[in-house]
């Protein structure tokens, strides 16, 4: 019975101890910086973008211990990690500094501009290649803008 108890438990333990893969949300700032330990207190070792996926490892509080998808380890608040992005799901424009978004043919600034969306377009989410998201605009156009600018 013993032997039973010790098996049970030691699989349970393994089980809640498993990595869990997470994405990085939209902030405010179009970013969200990974620590060298659990708080604003500690030194950013490098900044992560919306899209980004991580695995968490450890949490304290409402800080997550993560592994970037670049292989590196730090801390980062739970509050913008999300379980994944939800494709087909309608997201929003908002508000840029130029007043519109550039829809491009792909997932970069190096791309070519098919058109410009402006605040409250909205689009369909295809797909995400680290903070730029594949959108449908309509039925017939289809482009990569950049994640920062859009929501929920």
């Amino acid at each position: 019975m013993k032997l039973l108890l010790a098996a049970l438990f030691s699989i349970l333990f393994t089980l809640g101890a498993a990595a869990q893969t997470l994405y990085v949300k939209q902030t405010h700032d179009g970013f969200l910086n990974l620590r060298s330990g659990p708080g604003v207190q500690f030194d950013i070792l490098q900044r992560m973008s919306p899209g980004d996926r991580v695995e968490v490892l450890e949490s304290k509080g409402t800080w997550r211990r993560v592994q970037h998808q670049d292989g590196r380890t730090g801390w980062t608040s739970g509050k913008y990690l999300a379980p994944g992005l939800i494709f087909g799901q309608i997201l929003k424009v908002v508000q840029t500094s130029d007043g519109y978004l550039n829809l491009r043919t792909g997932p970069g600034s190096g791309y070519s501009i098919l058109r410009r969306i402006y605040p409250g377009d909205r689009v369909r989410l295809l797909d995400a290649q680290g903070a730029w998201r594949k959108v449908a605009l309509g039925n017939d156009l289809v482009g990569w803008a950049h994640g920062r600018y859009l929501t929920e």
